[in-house]
């Protein structure tokens, strides 16, 4: 039994004793009011909250991190006594939200409380039910009911409009790949990039090499009517030890909007999307259109966690036979990956056009990497992007800021 459940038992028994004690008239009156007050007040608080009816709204049925919402909750007293002093709590596990609020309602009357959501963080929550709590006028009793039932949500993150990601193939950097032929590259060459080893010497660009100071070689378009991709496949690097930071700056919270961006971008474009990814279920959404399938992906990047064990080169592996018809594929990794380069290496060999997207580690204060992946990744023959923490991502994917020089005629 509570503290204050003894208390007020206690006060009126002691009372009593002392009015027998002392045969006090005045103290036996003060015990029939303090028992009379307790009697009253513990009515009060059952009647304050008995019958009451709710009615509840529903919240949108696609919410994303950064969204607000309102519910709507509405209490009916269906008799004549009025309900007063009645405390509503909205119970949920929504990461920032603690709202609380008195009312009043007269007899026959109903109230309408709206409590505003904010989502903060991807995941799956409870919304409800509503706690009603009633105390009588002197504050010595209270009653809570639960009233509505509980609702689940899914907070989706969010995407960002990434209007200025172009990717290129790699006839664009002058490399070959498996499925590269000559009649699918254009005779004019559209800028120059620096040279790499394996890059053939028919292709420098003598003009802009006297430039820079550094040897330069062209670059050709590829012809996109025959060249572009028709199916794209988003490869997401959850494996625990790529990752830091804390909280929303956590690098793997970055990964994961850019991945659920992308997938919007290019499934809102009529491309097939597929999905792989080094979470702890080790997640495959293969190709597929649409905008069920939009959300399905994003249901599953909402849950998402990562995991020290899977990494994404083997995961790769396993799926190496789903890189069918030259699909686009994006990797969102970091430069902590490990295998990052395997993974590239094994792509380029069959497909036409990779792009990375190098979250820096060394922004969210993990260790700085000895080597420029970047670079690397470059020679490789991935079309880099390195986003850093804090940056507008809007920003950071924008083609003009890749490693790629204009061309000087």
């Amino acid at each position: 039994m509570k503290t204050r459940n003894i208390i007020i038992i206690a006060v009126p028994v002691a009372i009593l004793a002392l009015a027998l004690l002392l045969g006090s008239i005045l103290l036996l009156r003060l015990f029939f009011v303090a028992t009379i007050i307790s009697v009253l007040g513990y009515l009060w608080t059952i009647l304050s909250i008995r019958n009451l009816t709710v009615s509840i709204g529903k919240p949108s049925e696609h919410l994303q991190v950064g969204d607000t919402f309102q519910r709507e909750v509405i209490l009916t007293n269906p008799g004549q006594i009025p309900r007063l002093w009645l405390k509503l709590h909205d119970n949920t596990n929504l990461p920032g939200h603690h709202d609380t609020t008195m009312i009043n309602i007269l007899g026959r009357q109903s109230h309408l409380w709206q409590t505003t959501f904010n989502c903060q963080k991807r995941g799956r929550y409870h919304l409800g039910p509503t706690t009603v709590t009633a105390t009588d006028p002197f504050g010595i009793f209270t009653n809570q009911r639960a009233v509505g039932q509980e609702q689940n949500i899914i907070v989706y993150p969010t995407t960002v409009d990434l209007p200025l990601f172009r990717f290129a193939s790699f006839s664009d950097f002058g490399y070959g790949s498996g499925y590269q032929s000559i009649s699918r590259i254009s005779p004019n060459a559209s800028s120059v990039r620096e040279y790499a080893s394996g890059d053939s010497l028919h292709h420098i660009h003598w003009r802009s090499t006297a430039r820079t100071g550094s040897l330069m070689v062209k670059m050709f378009d590829a012809d996109r009517s025959y060249n572009a991709s028709k199916t794209a496949w988003i490869l997401l690097d959850m494996n625990e030890e790529s990752h830091f930071g804390r909280d929303a700056e956590h690098s793997d919270e970055y990964a994961i909007t850019i991945a659920a961006s992308l997938v919007r971008k290019y499934l809102q474009g009529g491309m097939r999307v597929g999905v792989m990814a080094s979470d702890d279920r080790r997640y495959f959404a293969p190709t597929e259109r649409g905008e069920e399938h939009l959300w399905e992906i994003l249901e599953v990047l909402a849950l998402m966690r990562s995991d020290w064990k899977t990494k994404l080169n083997e995961v790769v592996s396993q799926h190496l036979d789903s890189f069918r018809d030259n699909p686009l594929v994006i990797i969102v990794a970091t430069s902590a990956t490990e295998g990052l380069m395997e993974t590239v290496h094994q792509l380029k060999n069959r497909i036409d056009s990779v792009v990375v997207v190098l979250l820096d580690i060394a922004s969210f204060q993990g260790r700085p990497s000895t080597v420029d992946n970047s670079r690397a990744l470059n020679w490789a023959g991935a079309q880099v992007y390195t986003v850093r923490k804090g940056e507008e991502l809007s920003k950071a994917l924008d083609s003009r800021t890749t490693r790629i020089h204009p061309l000087m005629v």
